[in-house]
This record gives C-alpha cells, sequence and structure tokens, in this order.
C-alpha cells in the first residue's frame, strides 16, 4: 500500500497511517496523545487498565504506581522466582527425552509463571502441567479472536464473557475459568507482613491512587492486563529465536560458544546482567525480537490538543494516526535481507547502535511497555539455558515448517498459521567409565 501510495494514507475514514522509520510525531514524550476507545477499549473487553487508558492523563496516573514495580531494582528481588521457572522448565524438558514437545506451549507456560509469579510472588504453575498446558493455550487463541470480533462489534462479547459464573466459563473455555481463579486469589491475598515485599496488587492498594482507582474490578484488570500482555509477547519471541537456531547449525553453535566460554571463565552459569554483555547472544535476542515482532499490529494514537506535521502534510488535530513497527523491522534500508535471522548485524557497535534505533518491540513514546526489563530477563535466561554446551539435553525440530511457528495472523499480538514448533528433546548421558557424555 505504502509503496504504491507513499509514505501517508489514509486507511479508513477516521485513521491516518504513516510509514516513515524516523517519524514518531504522534508518539514523542512531549505529546499528549490519547488511545481511540474502539480500537483498544473493544479489543481489551472494556477493562480499565494501564493499558486501555485512553487519554494521556489517566495512562499516566494509572502508570505511575506501576513504575517502580517494573523497576530493575524491584525485578532482581523477583530472580529467583525468574530463574527457578526457566530452571523448571529445562527440568520438563529433559524428562521428555526422546518424546515430541510443543515449545509453542511450553514457552507460554513458561511467560505465564514467570508474570504471575513476579505479580503475585507465587507462579500459577503452568510449567507443572503434564502437557504444558495444551488445552488452556489454545483457548487463549480463541479468546484473542473473540477480542478482535469484539472490537469490530462494539465491543459486545468480552465484558459477558468475563462475568459468566466460574463453573460455566470453564466448561466454555479453560481460559475464561482460569482468569476467574485469577480473580479469587486476587481477593484472597493476606495482608503483607511488615518489612515484606508487596505484590502488584498491594503495590496499587498502598499508593496515591484515588479510591476508584483501586475497587477490586480495577485492579484485577490491571493485572490480568499485564499478564496477558507479557506472555504471548515473550513465549512468540522465544519461538522465533529456537526456531531460527535449530534451523541453522552454524548460528547455533557461534552461540553455544560464546556461551560455553563465558561459563567456563565463571565457572557457572550466567546471570542476565553478564548474558545482555556477550555480543552474540544480545544479536540473538535482538534478532528475535525484530523477526517476532511482539506486537505486530498498527499502534493508533489521536493528539486532541494540536495539529500535527509530516513533512509537507498537516495532520488535523482529533485525527487517529497509527504507525506499524512491522514496517520499521522489515525495511531493508535499515535491516538489509529483513527476513533473515542474522545476529551478526548486532555485532559491530557502530551497526548496533544503528539498528537499536530502530528496533521497536515494546512500543513507543510514554505508552512504552511496562515490563520489557521483565520479558528480556525471562529470554535471555531461557536462551542461555537451553542452548549451554552444559545443558542436559538438546533438541531438534520435528515436522515443523515456517507456517507453524512464522506470525501469520495479527490478532494485537501475532499468531502462526499452524500447530506452533515442535521438538524432540534428547537427554544428554554420562559416560559411567569415563564421565564423558
Amino acid at each position: 500500500m505504502h509503496r504504491r501510495y507513499g509514505p501517508i494514507v489514509r486507511i479508513n475514514p477516521r485513521e491516518v497511517h504513516v510509514s516513515d522509520p524516523d517519524w514518531n510525531g504522534v508518539y514523542k514524550y512531549s505529546s499528549r496523545a490519547s488511545k481511540p476507545h474502539w480500537f483498544y477499549m473493544r479489543f481489551f473487553g472494556m477493562f480499565p487498565s494501564t493499558n486501555t487508558a485512553e487519554s494521556h492523563a489517566l495512562h499516566q496516573l494509572r502508570r505511575a504506581p506501576l513504575q517502580n514495580y517494573f523497576a530493575s531494582t524491584n525485578i532482581q528481588s523477583y530472580m529467583p522466582i525468574i530463574v527457578a521457572q526457566v530452571e523448571k522448565l529445562c527440568n520438563r524438558l529433559k524428562e521428555k527425552d526422546g518424546r515430541v514437545v510443543s515449545l509453542s506451549d511450553a514457552f507460554r507456560c513458561l511467560a505465564t509463571d514467570v508474570a504471575t509469579g513476579f505479580a503475585f510472588g507465587t507462579p500459577f504453575g503452568h510449567l507443572d502441567e503434564p502437557t504444558f498446558d495444551h488445552e488452556f493455550n489454545l483457548s487463549v487463541k480463541t479468546v484473542v479472536k473473540l477480542s478482535m470480533l469484539s472490537r469490530h462489534a462494539f465491543g459486545l462479547f468480552l465484558p459477558v464473557l468475563h462475568r459468566l459464573p466460574e463453573a460455566v466459563a470453564k466448561r466454555m473455555n479453560p481460559a475464561f475459568g482460569r482468569v476467574q481463579w485469577m480473580r479469587e486469589r486476587s481477593m484472597d491475598k493476606p495482608e503483607p507482613a511488615p518489612g515484606t515485599n508487596l505484590d502488584m496488587i498491594q503495590t496499587l492498594v498502598s499508593s496515591s491512587l484515588p479510591l476508584e482507582e483501586k475497587t477490586f474490578p480495577r485492579l484485577f484488570s490491571e493485572t490480568r492486563s499485564i499478564i496477558m500482555a507479557g506472555t504471548e509477547t515473550t513465549a512468540s519471541t522465544l519461538i522465533t529465536i529456537t526456531a531460527s537456531l535449530l534451523s541453522d547449525p552454524r548460528k547455533l553453535l557461534l552461540l553455544r560458544h560464546e556461551l560455553g566460554n563465558a561459563e567456563e571463565a565463571k565457572n557457572g552459569p550466567l546471570e542476565y546482567s553478564e548474558l545482555k554483555e556477550l555480543p552474540y547472544v544480545t544479536g540473538v535476542v535482538n534478532e528475535g525480537l525484530r523477526l517476532a515482532n511482539p506486537t505486530p499490529t498498527r499502534l493508533p494514537r489521536i493528539c486532541e490538543d494540536q495539529d500535527l506535521r509530516y513533512k509537507e502534510w498537516t495532520i488535523p488535530k482529533g485525527t487517529t494516526i497509527s504507525t506499524t513497527s512491522q514496517d520499521i523491522h522489515n525495511n531493508p534500508e535499515i535491516f538489509p535481507d529483513p527476513s533473515a535471522f542474522q545476529p551478526e548485524r548486532w555485532a559491530n557497535p557502530v551497526d548496533r547502535k544503528f539498528a537499536n534505533r530502530y528496533l521497536m518491540p515494546w512500543g513507543r513514546g510514554t505508552r512504552l511497555c511496562l515490563g520489557m526489563e521483565l520479558a528480556k530477563i525471562d529470554i535471555y535466561l531461557t536462551v542461555s539455558r537451553l542452548f549451554s554446551p552444559n545443558a542436559d539435553f538438546s533438541m531438534v525440530m520435528y515436522d515443523t515448517n515456517d507456517e507453524d511457528w512464522k506470525t501469520y495472523h495479527e490478532f494485537f499480538a501475532g499468531f502462526p498459521k499452524g500447530k506452533g514448533l515442535d521438538v524432540v528433546v534428547t537427554r544428554r548421558r554420562v559416560s559411567k567409565v569415563n564421565g564423558t557424555t
């Protein structure tokens, strides 16, 4: 469309789309742009969260108490929980010796348990499910499809579905039942002991938010939104990284070599602070984020108080304006051969600085994803544990082609056309004679 009509196109009667990697007029930090009701609130089911806050002022109000909760220092206090989930994933995979495993399901379980462990101090236990909660993961996709339908049906479906009795919700769709269970768990949370860390609900309750922002439905919506948003984005990135590495033995060998050298120098597994300093590991993670593009949808905004300029065009105030990060991530002038998984493109410090400017998996401006640091920790740690030369198992892809794992459908997050990423896991056995594998 943009190749034919140029960098700025009216895509519907109320929205203009801009495809220019260097223009961020509506997202810049000085902008007080709002979110259009029909695009966000109808999709997310009319639930009042930071993510669905339409006005800039309301968004800033709701975001403020969460800023410190998602700060690096607070995330560090939850690091034992995060590491434990990654190790649990590795142990579960090791148990699957010789069997086919859906890594798509496994990564979604990991991301959910990391997110809920961070939010509540106790993971929901998806990783403990024998089949990596396959039924639940299928139902989440169903919910997201309904959300897309709800956007174009005046937001009617999701509010009704989320208010069903728990027994009915579970019969209709396991995802609805799990959300209801999350609600009950939040209500039953005991008062924190003096001097202990507050979880997310407790942080919001003890904040300076006005009372109407502390009602149970509002707080439940906030935690629900953050957990659901973090699950699919992290999982899709890990799926992309894993499939790309297993499809290219040379790149996998380079990653294992860098990890092995660093682990040998430390004489043990690496922490996040050490992993993000390794150039090839960082290249692998960044390429995964770029190609997975966890939020492939356009992100519309409305600038209510001033006209905006794009080159020779004036965009009147009140116009819905959107851009799409996928356009930037697939721009060959920025990322040559953009469909290729090339961690090497991030190796040179000068090239990396240029490429980082255009890597936008977390959104832009004042609405930048709150959980991006948590997601990066999850991704870095998982990649390092799965592909370490000291890992207790190895994996090969099984009956999986590109359409099984590459993004095909845009349901706000990206979903593949096919079944997902399947692998066969092989446990490494130690020789009783000389201790070799």
